[in-house]
């Protein structure tokens, strides 16, 4: 009740002016969550990246890094000419966008308006894109896009630390988009939808999208094959995320045998043990191969050799409703 209490009156303040937000010169479009744990953030932000990149705009993420060595700087992980920094001093997850896009630029942060204030100092673009950013509302944005784990109405319980919520669910109330991520069909949606209609008083137009398994690469080689290679295959599933289940779930999805798993916390930052812990399982297994998240790959590709069979699974999105309704609100931020 507490914590519930207290980012109330937060948002609040700043929705009624006693608290001043803070404007970038450029638009700014957020992409965030309200529940602890992965919703799909990551790929949604590299959609839109894209997207925005096609209509020709010169594009900044700035993401907070979590898991870096040092949260107090501002770093420049990527400047959209192919210079990336390292993993361990940028976090995962902008290291994998910088790999995804690598025109965009890539900026890692804690507070997101003196991060863009910096990177306009650095270099130009036409807009910034927040990634993880609904809670940092003392930075006003154009856009705000927010995501649902479809799988995931447990989830939407209650707040911290009682239950998974950063948020209660009333604050999405005016929210522009509502994406629901990991839905099997159109109706799968129903359980999160009925639950955040409730919390909200009033009905949504749902943006749905289903996570689609693309193609099986090699850890160190790259060496690619096709999903028909998963077939039957023995796997032993090594991950780091915020749902490691919806990621064992694909790979079965794809046929593939899941006889081990080995999950570790979000955004682990892989060393000598765990490395250890991988090993052990591929001596005691004559034909199983690990399978690892693109996410997770960007941290041990340096712990393995082309002999090892680690191999990563490639995931794209596939608008199942609503993807009208971002090019409407892009445009009008001004951005189509």
């Amino acid at each position: 009740m507490l914590y519930g209490m207290i980012v109330r009156i937060r948002r609040m303040a700043y929705q009624r002016k006693w608290l001043r937000k803070h404007y970038l010169p450029k638009p700014v479009v957020s992409v965030g969550n309200l529940t602890v744990g992965g919703t799909g953030k990551t790929p949604f932000v590299i959609w839109l990246a894209k997207f925005l990149h096609a209509k020709g705009k010169r594009v900044a993420i700035l993401s907070r890094g979590y898991g870096r060595q040092d949260p107090s700087t501002y770093l420049m992980v990527s400047d959209g000419q192919g210079h990336v920094k390292e993993w361990r001093v940028s976090g995962d997850e902008p290291i994998l966008i910088a790999n995804h896009c690598p025109w965009a630029i890539v900026a890692v942060g804690s507070d997101r308006f003196r991060l863009g204030e910096w990177v306009l100092e650095q270099t130009s673009c036409d807009c910034f894109l927040l990634d993880d950013g609904f809670q940092h509302v003392s930075l006003y944005r154009d856009v705000d896009v927010v995501l649902f784990d479809s799988t995931d109405v447990n989830g939407l319980s209650g707040v911290l630390p009682s239950g998974r919520l950063r948020e209660p669910l009333e604050v999405i109330k005016g929210t522009e988009a509502v994406v629901f991520t990991r839905a099997d069909s159109l109706s799968s949606i129903q359980p999160v939808q009925a639950c955040l209609e409730k919390a909200i008083g009033q009905s949504l137009s749902p943006i749905i999208l289903k996570s689609i398994p693309k193609g099986v690469h090699h850890l160190v080689t790259g060496q690619v094959r096709p999903l028909t290679f998963l077939m039957n295959m023995p796997l032993i599933v090594v991950s780091g995320i915020g749902n490691p289940r919806s990621f064992s779930e694909m790979l079965a999805g794809c046929g593939a045998d899941v006889c081990e798993e080995l999950q570790f916390p979000d955004h682990c930052a892989y060393g000598q043990n765990e490395v250890n812990m991988i090993r052990k399982k591929i001596n005691q297994s004559d034909h199983w191969i690990v399978m690892t998240t693109e996410k997770d790959a960007v941290k041990l590709r340096e712990w393995f050799t082309a002999e090892d069979p680690v191999w990563l699974l490639t995931i794209d999105m596939e608008f199942m409703a609503g993807e009208h309704h971002i090019p409407q609100l892009l445009d009008r931020a001004g951005l189509v």
